[in-house]
């Protein structure tokens, strides 16, 4: 442990996506950094989030490629579900991965320490572990990357058996008969897609209209559409209005538009919750600090520096959207910012993708239809089907499936893109690409796709703006 004068260019507090890769990029520009997390590096996503999600998403749509196989010519007899095992798996590539990043902070020489981080000026952090101080560190700047936790409302009797959160149900090795996934966001369709194809009766909670709401209408329709076909029942416009614990869990349930006979009794082995997520500043002592908020979220400029000079804030605690790779170049810009590096890369949110990990997949950027024209654009909209796509027919993906490009009429600037198929997310990294660069539908429809591959639906979706689609029906 250094001794308690010890002084940093910069210390990070937390270690999730946003926090490592600020720490890691710091010490590569030369500044003496320090990581203080009270858990494991890695931080939610690594931990309980993206990757253990994804690691048994990947193993469930496995089992149900493996359901059809006979379509493809394969013939799978006894196939079966080995839940323990998915764990297991899912355990190794966490620790994997958990190993990595700690191998890559100790070769860049960024000093960890395992302990709670709170600020007692601007210039210094206290290390506290068990409620007592185990050492200061002095800083002549600090980064705030505390993340976010799951939102649990007051009134729910949460146990961590029968109600759970999407940390919790990461932990059980077996699949429940039932569940009520109280939320129907990218986190609650995610599970939904997990344990319906896992075998599970599953019912899906959404206070609002849609499903997936941030998502374009039309993207959140289809989804809809394709679990109700699976067996997922989904009930919008509803409110859980009482929950208990008996045998499983009880939910008395409201339909808030007032439908006659709405209200109902709905039995289940347990309760998902997936209502959102809070930012974690508790107990951080930045009260004594001059901070600006953007409701409960902290404001920041370009460079993610906060209202006090020298404390700077990424990932989830500076807002929506919520997600590792917007943390990860959040914390890439503040440490280039911090060694002196210019970097033209700042935060624009209509340029960061989105991407829900269901049986197909979700991508999009930037604005939805309706966005785009309650806030004042004309717009032009451009779409093409997966089933004029020959990679999606070869993998036998193709129904259902989209790509639908938003743009505006006068200058074909791109506004928003909207896909659900299979991996979808793969690809749109390259609107982002195209929007920094400031291209245009025009840019698109002049590129050269690779044949055959699923994205060529964004190069004939883009052709059916700016002329007409090679391969479009219509």
């Amino acid at each position: 442990m250094p001794a308690s004068n010890s002084t940093f260019d910069l210390v990070i507090i937390g270690g999730g996506p946003g926090g490592y890769v600020a720490a890691i990029k710091a010490a590569q520009c030369g500044l003496k950094t320090a990581l203080i997390e009270k858990e494991k590096v890695g931080g939610t996503c690594l931990h309980q989030g993206c990757i253990p999600t994804k690691t048994l998403l990947y193993s469930a749509e496995l089992y149900r490629k493996f359901v059809n196989a006979s379509e493809f010519g394969i013939t799978a007899n006894g196939l079966n579900v080995d839940y323990p095992q998915i764990h297991r798996r899912k355990e190794y590539v966490v620790k994997r991965l958990f190993q990595g990043v700690q191998f890559l902070l100790k070769k860049n020489g960024v000093e960890v320490f395992g302990a709670e981080g709170h600020i007692v000026s601007p210039q210094e952090v206290s290390l506290v572990k068990d409620n007592t101080e185990i050492n200061r560190l002095k800083a002549r700047n600090i980064i705030l990357a505390t993340g976010s936790v799951p939102l649990i409302h007051k009134n729910i009797p949460y146990d961590k058996k029968y109600i759970l959160t999407s940390d919790d149900i990461l932990l059980r090795e077996e699949v429940p008969k039932s569940m009520i996934i109280a939320g129907g966001g990218a986190v609650g369709i995610e599970f939904a897609c997990l344990f319906n194809a896992l075998g599970a009766k599953v019912t899906v909670l959404e206070l609002l209209g849609d499903i997936l709401p941030s998502e374009d209408k039309e993207i959140s329709g289809a989804v809809k559409n394709l679990l109700m076909r699976r067996g997922v029942d989904i009930l919008t416009h509803t409110s859980l209005e009482k929950v208990e614990i008996e045998n499983g869990i009880k939910l008395g349930i409201k339909n808030v538009k007032g439908v006659s006979g709405s209200n109902e009794l709905l039995h289940a082995d347990l309760l998902l919750l997936a209502v959102g997520r809070k930012p974690v500043l508790d107990n951080l002592g930045i009260e004594k600090l001059t901070l600006n908020f953007d409701g409960r979220y902290l404001k920041t400029n370009e460079v993610m520096e906060t209202s006090q000079s020298g404390i700077y804030a990424i990932g989830d605690i500076t807002g929506p959207p919520l997600l590792a790779h917007k943390a990860m170049h959040e914390g890439h810009l503040s440490a280039l910012h911090l060694a002196g590096k210019k970097s033209s890369c700042v935060t624009n949110r209509k340029n960061i993708p989105r991407v829900v990990y269901s049986f197909p997949q979700v991508a999009s950027i930037g604005l939805t239809q309706k966005e785009a024209e309650d806030m004042g654009y004309k717009v032009k909209v451009g779409k093409f089907p997966f089933t004029a796509n020959s990679m999606a027919i070869i993998e036998g993906e193709a129904t259902d499936c989209f790509v639908k490009i938003v743009i505006e009429e006068k200058y074909g600037e791109i506004l928003g893109v909207h896909a659900i198929g299979p991996h979808v997310g793969e690809w749109m990294w390259g609107v982002s690409l195209n929007t920094i660069l400031e291209g245009t539908v025009q840019e698109i429809s002049n590129s050269i796709f690779p044949h055959p591959t699923l994205s060529e639906t964004i190069f004939e979706a883009a052709h059916s703006l700016t002329d007409k689609p090679i391969h479009g029906f219509s």
